[in-house]
């Protein structure tokens, strides 16, 4: 009777194993020998599915752990992404339903799927067929791979290089055209990385701007400039004053710079990075600022052809005698200055701080 127990064990176990279409001996990782073509299985973490594709473990689909999809089997015995705000693909997910013609080359088939209307048994010694509830999963891998019309966030099989699905992008490399840079925050592709984060306009000669590189990659700067609308004139009237040009180096992922008045007090110039002598660091609150990437604004505060200090999230005069940090939910700049400042603390992107306040400078 012990005897009978162990073989039946050893039986249940063998078949599981042919099902998952894996060997006991083969390792379960992306670039690792497989002998079972075009069958799939999970990763030990639930994060990936693996399709057994020339010989060798390839990732078939990721699964986005973050917010509750994992990687596993349904009733129907097809492997995928399940859980989280998704729908699962089950028998009761009719958008996908198989309409293929039986298999008339497998009689014994039994993988009960009700959409082929294919209910013959097999005898349960038969264990050739067991592989064909995973290899076979019908020839156009419906319950896989198809674009369901569900409006859910499942991530993307595509290698689509050149436009990255949102959430997907892991560096810079991954971005391009409007959005080139992918986003710490989101790990999506936005067009503003390289913002204003911090402005200081205190008193006496008291003044600052930090920037932040919100990107995954580090950023090179040689193109970039800060530029001063001068007492109602337009940015950079006066590019020897009021131009100020990066040095040729580069900001890394999640780096600040701050940049300070060269005249600023000492407890101010302690937290600045660079003191540059350009006038562009000697704005007063009726002084737009704004950041350029070559000819194009990427940020700013304030506007050009306007000689009054500007109200910010309510405050009248918030961009005189005051500081201004970017709420930590911003994840880019904005050309939109109105849209920036807002009209109330909860719609503005900047929090208004009293004059000489200066210790947020140089974190993010």
């Amino acid at each position: 009777m012990r005897k009978n127990i162990l073989l039946l064990l050893t039986a249940v176990l063998t078949l599981f194993i042919s099902a998952c279409g894996l060997d006991e001996d083969e390792e379960i990782a992306a670039g690792s020998s497989c002998s079972s073509e075009g069958s799939e299985i999970c990763s030990d973490d639930g994060a990936y599915l693996f399709l057994c594709q020339d010989y060798k473990w390839t990732i078939e689909k990721q699964c986005n752990i973050s917010i509750g999809k994992q990687c596993g089997q349904n009733s129907a015995g097809a492997f995928g992404c399940f859980g989280g705000n998704i729908e699962d693909y089950s028998d009761s997910d009719t958008s996908d339903q198989d309409t293929d013609e039986p298999d008339t080359n497998d009689s014994s088939d039994t993988e009960n799927e009700t959409p082929d209307g294919d209910t013959t048994s097999e005898d349960p010694a038969d264990t050739d067929d067991q592989d064909d509830k995973v290899t076979d999963n019908d020839s156009d891998n419906d319950s896989v791979n198809d674009n369901d019309t569900d409006s859910d966030t499942d991530t993307d099989t595509d290698n689509d290089t050149t436009e990255p699905p949102a959430g997907q992008c892991s560096s810079n490399s991954d971005c391009s055209g409007a959005t080139p840079y992918c986003s710490i925050t989101t790990s999506e592709c936005i067009a503003n990385a390289i913002f204003i984060t911090e402005y200081v306009e205190g008193s006496s000669e008291n003044k600052a701007i930090e920037i932040y590189n919100g990107s995954k990659t580090a950023v090179n700067l040689s193109n970039f400039t800060i530029q001063q609308a001068n007492n109602g004139k337009d940015w950079g009237s006066d590019p020897t004053n009021f131009i100020f040009n990066f040095p040729a180096a580069s900001i890394s992922s999640g780096q600040t710079l701050v940049f300070c008045n060269v005249a600023s007090d000492t407890e101010l110039v302690a937290k600045c990075d660079q003191t540059p002598t350009s006038s562009v660091f000697k704005f007063n609150g009726d002084d737009g600022i704004a950041l350029f990437d070559g000819t194009s604004i990427v940020d700013q505060i304030g506007i050009q052809g306007d000689t009054t200090p500007w109200s910010v999230a309510g405050v009248a005069s918030a961009t005189k005698d005051h500081t201004l940090r970017r709420k930590t939910s911003v994840i880019q700049g904005t050309s939109f200055w109105t849209d920036s400042a807002g009209t109330t603390e909860e719609n503005s992107e900047w929090i208004v701080l009293p004059q000489d306040t200066f210790d947020g400078l140089g974190t993010r």
